[in-house]
Protein backbone atom coordinates (compact mmCIF):
# COMPACT_ATOMS: atom_id res chain seq x y z
CA UNK A 1 0.00 0.00 0.00
CA UNK A 2 1.59 2.83 -1.11
CA UNK A 3 1.44 5.90 1.17
CA UNK A 4 2.80 9.94 0.80
CA UNK A 5 2.14 12.38 3.63
CA UNK A 6 1.93 16.08 1.39
CA UNK A 7 2.59 19.40 3.62
CA UNK A 8 -1.01 20.07 4.78
CA UNK A 9 -2.15 21.74 8.00
CA UNK A 10 -0.86 19.93 11.49
CA UNK A 11 -3.81 18.47 13.69
CA UNK A 12 -3.83 17.46 16.91
CA UNK A 13 -4.23 20.98 18.09
CA UNK A 14 -6.28 21.64 21.36
CA UNK A 15 -8.72 24.48 21.49
CA UNK A 16 -7.28 27.22 24.35
CA UNK A 17 -9.18 30.34 25.50
CA UNK A 18 -8.18 33.67 24.14
CA UNK A 19 -7.85 34.96 27.95
CA UNK A 20 -5.37 32.21 28.56
CA UNK A 21 -8.47 29.85 30.61
CA UNK A 22 -7.92 26.12 30.95
CA UNK A 23 -8.24 23.49 28.20
CA UNK A 24 -10.62 20.77 28.29
CA UNK A 25 -8.34 18.04 29.04
CA UNK A 26 -9.44 14.69 30.73
CA UNK A 27 -8.42 13.56 34.11
CA UNK A 28 -5.56 10.90 34.40
CA UNK A 29 -7.05 7.23 35.01
CA UNK A 30 -3.71 5.99 36.02
CA UNK A 31 -1.00 8.50 37.85
CA UNK A 32 2.78 7.83 37.82
CA UNK A 33 5.58 9.26 40.20
CA UNK A 34 8.76 8.19 38.52
CA UNK A 35 11.40 9.72 36.37
CA UNK A 36 12.00 8.56 32.95
CA UNK A 37 14.92 8.23 30.05
CA UNK A 38 13.99 10.14 26.91
CA UNK A 39 15.17 10.19 23.61
CA UNK A 40 13.33 11.27 20.57
CA UNK A 41 14.22 12.12 16.88
CA UNK A 42 12.68 14.96 14.83
CA UNK A 43 13.02 15.51 11.29
CA UNK A 44 11.25 18.34 8.91
CA UNK A 45 8.72 16.62 6.68
CA UNK A 46 10.14 17.40 3.35
CA UNK A 47 13.95 18.00 3.22
CA UNK A 48 14.26 20.07 0.21
CA UNK A 49 16.51 18.76 -2.63
CA UNK A 50 19.62 16.02 -2.08
CA UNK A 51 21.91 15.77 -0.31
CA UNK A 52 20.20 15.79 3.21
CA UNK A 53 21.48 18.85 4.85
CA UNK A 54 21.61 18.34 9.33
CA UNK A 55 18.88 21.22 9.83
CA UNK A 56 15.89 19.19 8.58
CA UNK A 57 16.78 17.02 11.89
CA UNK A 58 16.62 17.65 15.65
CA UNK A 59 17.47 15.18 18.04
CA UNK A 60 15.97 15.49 21.49
CA UNK A 61 16.93 13.64 24.89
CA UNK A 62 16.37 14.62 28.81
CA UNK A 63 14.71 13.29 31.84
CA UNK A 64 10.77 12.68 31.76
CA UNK A 65 9.51 13.68 34.90
CA UNK A 66 5.68 12.06 36.04
CA UNK A 67 4.25 13.17 39.11
CA UNK A 68 0.90 11.73 41.05
CA UNK A 69 -1.07 14.52 40.17
CA UNK A 70 -1.17 14.02 36.36
CA UNK A 71 1.53 16.74 35.84
CA UNK A 72 5.13 16.29 34.10
CA UNK A 73 8.24 18.22 33.48
CA UNK A 74 11.00 17.57 30.99
CA UNK A 75 14.75 18.10 32.49
CA UNK A 76 17.72 18.41 29.97
CA UNK A 77 21.02 19.88 30.23
CA UNK A 78 20.10 23.42 29.45
CA UNK A 79 17.35 23.16 33.04
CA UNK A 80 13.91 21.83 33.86
CA UNK A 81 10.63 22.83 31.80
CA UNK A 82 7.60 23.92 33.24
CA UNK A 83 4.63 21.60 34.32
CA UNK A 84 1.97 20.52 32.36
CA UNK A 85 -0.05 17.83 32.21
CA UNK A 86 -0.28 14.13 31.46
CA UNK A 87 -3.21 12.02 30.78
CA UNK A 88 -2.61 8.03 30.94
CA UNK A 89 -6.01 5.55 30.16
CA UNK A 90 -5.80 2.59 32.04
CA UNK A 91 -5.20 0.77 28.62
CA UNK A 92 -1.83 2.22 28.20
CA UNK A 93 -2.69 5.17 26.19
CA UNK A 94 -0.85 8.26 27.25
CA UNK A 95 -1.32 11.97 26.13
CA UNK A 96 1.50 14.42 26.88
CA UNK A 97 -0.04 17.49 26.76
CA UNK A 98 1.78 20.82 25.65
CA UNK A 99 0.68 24.32 26.92
CA UNK A 100 1.00 26.79 24.12
CA UNK A 101 1.82 30.36 24.56
CA UNK A 102 1.21 33.81 22.35
CA UNK A 103 0.36 32.31 18.63
CA UNK A 104 1.53 29.34 19.42
CA UNK A 105 -1.74 26.37 20.12
CA UNK A 106 -1.45 24.19 22.14
CA UNK A 107 -0.81 20.41 21.37
CA UNK A 108 -0.65 16.79 22.60
CA UNK A 109 1.54 14.28 21.87
CA UNK A 110 -0.21 10.53 21.60
CA UNK A 111 1.36 7.46 22.64
CA UNK A 112 1.54 4.68 25.12
CA UNK A 113 2.83 3.55 28.62
CA UNK A 114 3.29 -0.01 29.40
CA UNK A 115 0.74 -1.30 31.95
CA UNK A 116 0.65 -4.89 31.57
CA UNK A 117 1.13 -6.34 35.05
CA UNK A 118 4.59 -8.17 35.10
CA UNK A 119 5.65 -5.79 32.04
CA UNK A 120 8.11 -2.90 31.82
CA UNK A 121 7.01 0.41 32.44
CA UNK A 122 8.62 1.26 28.76
CA UNK A 123 6.82 4.64 26.68
CA UNK A 124 6.56 6.30 23.86
CA UNK A 125 4.81 9.49 22.03
CA UNK A 126 4.82 11.05 18.86
CA UNK A 127 5.27 14.69 17.57
CA UNK A 128 3.20 14.79 14.67
CA UNK A 129 2.09 18.50 14.62
CA UNK A 130 4.33 20.49 12.67
CA UNK A 131 4.15 24.59 12.67
CA UNK A 132 5.86 27.57 12.51
CA UNK A 133 7.35 27.24 15.56
CA UNK A 134 7.70 23.83 15.05
CA UNK A 135 8.17 22.23 12.46
CA UNK A 136 9.99 19.17 12.78
CA UNK A 137 7.72 15.67 13.63
CA UNK A 138 9.43 12.30 14.93
CA UNK A 139 9.15 9.60 17.61
CA UNK A 140 10.16 9.60 21.49
CA UNK A 141 10.53 7.31 23.62
CA UNK A 142 12.31 5.80 26.76
CA UNK A 143 12.05 4.04 30.42
CA UNK A 144 12.20 3.90 33.50
CA UNK A 145 15.00 5.30 35.77
CA UNK A 146 16.39 2.30 37.73
CA UNK A 147 18.73 2.15 40.52
CA UNK A 148 21.17 -0.32 40.60
CA UNK A 149 22.78 -2.18 38.01
CA UNK A 150 21.82 -3.51 34.27
CA UNK A 151 23.50 -6.79 33.29
CA UNK A 152 23.92 -6.57 29.41
CA UNK A 153 26.05 -9.50 28.51
CA UNK A 154 24.36 -12.10 26.25
CA UNK A 155 22.78 -12.42 23.08
CA UNK A 156 19.91 -9.00 21.68
CA UNK A 157 17.91 -7.83 18.69
CA UNK A 158 19.17 -4.47 16.95
CA UNK A 159 16.67 -2.44 14.78
CA UNK A 160 17.49 0.77 13.67
CA UNK A 161 17.22 3.68 11.65
CA UNK A 162 18.72 6.87 10.45
CA UNK A 163 18.64 9.73 8.35
CA UNK A 164 21.97 10.28 6.10
CA UNK A 165 23.70 13.54 5.48
CA UNK A 166 25.55 14.84 2.88
CA UNK A 167 25.49 12.22 0.39
CA UNK A 168 27.33 12.97 -2.89
CA UNK A 169 25.30 10.24 -4.63
CA UNK A 170 22.13 10.29 -4.58
CA UNK A 171 20.34 7.23 -3.78
CA UNK A 172 17.73 5.88 -0.98
CA UNK A 173 20.87 4.90 1.03
CA UNK A 174 22.06 8.32 0.76
CA UNK A 175 18.82 9.93 2.64
CA UNK A 176 17.98 7.36 5.31
CA UNK A 177 19.38 3.88 6.54
CA UNK A 178 17.32 1.10 8.64
CA UNK A 179 18.81 -1.93 9.86
CA UNK A 180 18.39 -4.92 11.82
CA UNK A 181 20.42 -7.88 13.61
CA UNK A 182 21.32 -9.83 15.88
CA UNK A 183 24.26 -9.15 18.29
CA UNK A 184 26.30 -10.81 21.80
CA UNK A 185 27.17 -8.41 24.23
CA UNK A 186 30.32 -9.92 26.23
CA UNK A 187 30.10 -10.87 29.71
CA UNK A 188 32.23 -8.74 31.96
CA UNK A 189 32.24 -6.73 35.71
CA UNK A 190 29.87 -4.79 36.73
CA UNK A 191 30.38 -1.15 34.80
CA UNK A 192 33.28 -2.43 32.28
CA UNK A 193 33.10 -1.54 28.78
CA UNK A 194 31.07 -5.04 26.72
CA UNK A 195 32.65 -5.88 23.37
CA UNK A 196 29.64 -6.08 20.78
CA UNK A 197 29.50 -8.66 17.88
CA UNK A 198 27.22 -9.98 15.42
CA UNK A 199 25.39 -9.68 11.64
CA UNK A 200 22.88 -7.98 10.33
CA UNK A 201 21.15 -6.41 7.01
CA UNK A 202 20.25 -3.35 5.89
CA UNK A 203 17.81 -4.05 3.76
CA UNK A 204 18.62 -7.24 1.46
CA UNK A 205 22.71 -5.82 1.90
CA UNK A 206 24.61 -8.17 4.69
CA UNK A 207 26.06 -6.13 7.54
CA UNK A 208 28.73 -6.93 10.29
CA UNK A 209 27.87 -5.59 13.60
CA UNK A 210 30.17 -4.41 15.98
CA UNK A 211 30.90 -1.82 18.62
CA UNK A 212 30.70 -1.63 22.27
CA UNK A 213 28.38 -0.69 25.28
CA UNK A 214 29.13 -0.02 29.39
CA UNK A 215 26.75 0.70 31.80
CA UNK A 216 27.45 3.94 33.60
CA UNK A 217 28.09 2.96 37.27
CA UNK A 218 29.05 5.22 40.07
CA UNK A 219 29.95 3.16 42.83
CA UNK A 220 27.47 0.03 42.18
CA UNK A 221 24.87 2.24 41.34
CA UNK A 222 23.68 3.50 37.74
CA UNK A 223 20.55 4.81 36.56
CA UNK A 224 20.50 2.66 33.02
CA UNK A 225 22.29 5.25 31.36
CA UNK A 226 24.71 3.33 29.56
CA UNK A 227 27.58 4.40 26.71
CA UNK A 228 26.47 2.51 23.56
CA UNK A 229 28.89 2.36 20.28
CA UNK A 230 27.50 0.07 16.92
CA UNK A 231 29.10 -0.01 14.19
CA UNK A 232 27.84 -1.11 10.64
CA UNK A 233 30.22 -2.73 7.97
CA UNK A 234 28.87 -3.32 4.60
CA UNK A 235 31.03 -6.11 2.79
CA UNK A 236 33.70 -4.10 1.24
CA UNK A 237 33.18 -1.09 2.83
CA UNK A 238 34.89 0.52 6.36
CA UNK A 239 32.67 0.11 9.35
CA UNK A 240 30.36 3.11 9.78
CA UNK A 241 31.24 3.80 14.03
CA UNK A 242 27.96 5.43 15.82
CA UNK A 243 28.41 6.39 18.81
CA UNK A 244 24.84 6.61 20.67
CA UNK A 245 23.00 8.18 24.23
CA UNK A 246 21.65 5.07 25.82
CA UNK A 247 19.63 3.67 28.40
CA UNK A 248 19.08 -0.13 29.02
CA UNK A 249 16.83 -2.53 31.56
CA UNK A 250 17.55 -6.39 31.35
CA UNK A 251 15.40 -6.82 28.68
CA UNK A 252 15.45 -3.42 26.25
CA UNK A 253 17.87 -0.69 25.24
CA UNK A 254 16.74 2.39 23.85
CA UNK A 255 19.46 4.32 21.93
CA UNK A 256 19.98 7.79 20.33
CA UNK A 257 22.67 8.63 17.84
CA UNK A 258 22.35 12.88 18.37
CA UNK A 259 25.47 13.64 16.46
CA UNK A 260 23.70 15.55 12.92
CA UNK A 261 27.15 16.94 12.60
CA UNK A 262 29.36 13.47 11.52
CA UNK A 263 26.95 12.30 8.54
CA UNK A 264 23.82 10.53 10.13
CA UNK A 265 21.58 10.38 13.32
CA UNK A 266 18.29 8.61 14.06
CA UNK A 267 17.13 5.72 16.86
CA UNK A 268 18.00 2.36 18.06
CA UNK A 269 16.51 -0.34 20.04
CA UNK A 270 17.66 -3.67 21.37
CA UNK A 271 15.24 -6.40 22.83
CA UNK A 272 17.16 -9.21 24.21
CA UNK A 273 16.61 -12.57 22.91
CA UNK A 274 14.91 -15.64 24.51
CA UNK A 275 16.93 -17.88 25.89
CA UNK A 276 16.30 -20.79 22.90
CA UNK A 277 16.00 -23.95 23.21
CA UNK A 278 16.08 -24.06 26.68
CA UNK A 279 12.96 -21.16 27.34
CA UNK A 280 12.09 -20.41 23.88
CA UNK A 281 9.21 -17.98 23.10
CA UNK A 282 5.78 -18.79 23.62
CA UNK A 283 3.78 -18.26 20.79
CA UNK A 284 -0.02 -17.91 22.70
CA UNK A 285 1.52 -14.90 24.70
CA UNK A 286 2.73 -13.36 21.95
CA UNK A 287 -0.45 -13.00 20.09
CA UNK A 288 -2.28 -9.90 21.51
CA UNK A 289 -2.59 -5.68 20.33
CA UNK A 290 -0.16 -3.31 20.67
CA UNK A 291 -0.07 0.15 20.93
CA UNK A 292 2.75 1.77 18.22
CA UNK A 293 4.24 4.82 17.44
CA UNK A 294 7.14 4.98 14.53
CA UNK A 295 9.02 7.26 12.77
CA UNK A 296 8.87 7.37 8.69
CA UNK A 297 11.64 8.27 5.87
CA UNK A 298 10.89 9.03 2.68
CA UNK A 299 13.74 7.89 0.72
CA UNK A 300 13.52 8.62 -3.12
CA UNK A 301 16.48 11.51 -3.79
CA UNK A 302 14.00 13.46 -5.43
CA UNK A 303 10.95 13.50 -2.90
CA UNK A 304 12.71 13.05 0.67
CA UNK A 305 11.04 13.61 3.54
CA UNK A 306 9.42 11.94 6.76
CA UNK A 307 6.50 11.37 8.57
CA UNK A 308 5.66 10.41 12.20
CA UNK A 309 2.38 8.49 12.98
CA UNK A 310 0.62 6.56 16.09
CA UNK A 311 -1.04 3.31 15.89
CA UNK A 312 -2.28 -0.42 16.53
CA UNK A 313 -0.48 -3.63 15.85
CA UNK A 314 -2.69 -6.57 16.18
CA UNK A 315 -0.64 -9.80 16.03
CA UNK A 316 -3.40 -12.64 15.33
CA UNK A 317 -2.63 -16.17 17.29
CA UNK A 318 -2.84 -17.94 13.63
CA UNK A 319 0.12 -15.19 12.39
CA UNK A 320 -1.70 -12.32 10.79
CA UNK A 321 0.01 -9.26 11.40
CA UNK A 322 -2.28 -5.86 10.83
CA UNK A 323 -1.28 -2.39 11.19
CA UNK A 324 -4.16 0.60 11.40
CA UNK A 325 -2.34 3.91 12.01
CA UNK A 326 -2.74 8.12 11.30
CA UNK A 327 0.38 10.10 10.22
CA UNK A 328 0.81 13.89 10.59
CA UNK A 329 -1.72 14.61 8.22
CA UNK A 330 -4.25 13.40 9.82
CA UNK A 331 -5.03 10.55 6.77
CA UNK A 332 -5.21 6.87 8.20
CA UNK A 333 -3.34 4.41 6.27
CA UNK A 334 -2.65 0.28 7.46
CA UNK A 335 -0.63 -2.57 6.09
CA UNK A 336 -1.27 -6.18 6.30
CA UNK A 337 0.00 -9.42 6.21
CA UNK A 338 1.60 -12.54 8.32
CA UNK A 339 4.34 -13.04 10.46
CA UNK A 340 6.49 -15.70 11.31
CA UNK A 341 8.16 -16.14 15.07
CA UNK A 342 11.11 -17.67 15.53
CA UNK A 343 12.07 -19.43 19.05
CA UNK A 344 14.14 -16.49 20.11
CA UNK A 345 11.73 -13.41 19.89
CA UNK A 346 12.76 -12.74 16.59
CA UNK A 347 9.27 -11.79 14.12
CA UNK A 348 9.70 -11.62 10.19
CA UNK A 349 6.56 -9.99 8.44
CA UNK A 350 5.36 -10.29 5.23
CA UNK A 351 3.65 -7.54 4.02
CA UNK A 352 0.64 -7.70 1.84
CA UNK A 353 0.52 -5.65 -1.41
CA UNK A 354 4.32 -4.60 -1.32
CA UNK A 355 6.60 -7.22 -1.85
CA UNK A 356 8.88 -6.93 0.96
CA UNK A 357 10.00 -7.80 4.51
CA UNK A 358 10.08 -6.60 7.94
CA UNK A 359 11.66 -7.27 10.80
CA UNK A 360 10.17 -7.63 14.57
CA UNK A 361 10.71 -8.79 17.98
CA UNK A 362 9.19 -9.12 20.94
CA UNK A 363 11.08 -8.77 24.70
CA UNK A 364 10.97 -11.20 27.25
CA UNK A 365 7.97 -9.99 29.45
CA UNK A 366 5.85 -10.18 26.23
CA UNK A 367 4.97 -6.73 26.70
CA UNK A 368 7.38 -4.61 24.33
CA UNK A 369 7.45 -5.04 20.43
CA UNK A 370 9.35 -3.28 18.07
CA UNK A 371 9.92 -3.20 14.09
CA UNK A 372 11.87 -1.96 11.73
CA UNK A 373 11.08 -1.65 7.79
CA UNK A 374 14.79 -0.93 6.43
CA UNK A 375 13.40 -2.63 2.86
CA UNK A 376 13.52 0.29 0.09
CA UNK A 377 10.64 -1.34 -1.97
CA UNK A 378 9.78 -0.70 -5.32
CA UNK A 379 6.51 1.72 -5.35
CA UNK A 380 4.19 2.85 -8.10
CA UNK A 381 4.38 6.06 -6.85
CA UNK A 382 8.19 5.79 -6.63
CA UNK A 383 8.27 7.23 -3.13
CA UNK A 384 10.18 4.14 -1.31
CA UNK A 385 9.89 4.57 2.32
CA UNK A 386 11.81 2.63 5.67
CA UNK A 387 9.91 2.64 9.53
CA UNK A 388 10.95 2.09 12.85
CA UNK A 389 8.32 1.94 15.18
CA UNK A 390 8.01 0.97 19.01
CA UNK A 391 5.17 -0.16 21.00
CA UNK A 392 3.50 -1.69 24.20
CA UNK A 393 0.69 -4.26 24.56
CA UNK A 394 -2.55 -2.85 25.23
CA UNK A 395 -4.00 -3.90 28.79
CA UNK A 396 -7.61 -5.37 28.22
Amino acid sequence: MSRYVPLSLPLLLLPACADGGKQDIPPSEVKIAASHHLFGFRSLRGFGTFPVQTAVALSDRGTLNLFDDSTYTVTRTTGTSIADRYALASDGALSIYVTGSGRDASVVFRGAYGQVTGGHPDFFFTDRVSDTSSPSIGLYFGTRVVSGQVELGGAWHVLSLHTVFGGSVPGPDNVGRGAHGAVTIADGDPGTARAISGTGFQGTSALVLGGSMQNLLTGDVGDGSCNLTMSYQLSGQSADSRVMRSAATNDVVFGLDEDESDGEAGLLLMLRKFNAPASPVDPVRVAGTFLVGGHTLFVNPTNMGSDAFVGVVTLSSQGGFDLDAVGASGESFSYVGTYSLAADGGITITVAGTNETWFAAIDRTYDTFAFVDDFVEVRSNNIPELNLAFGVRQKS
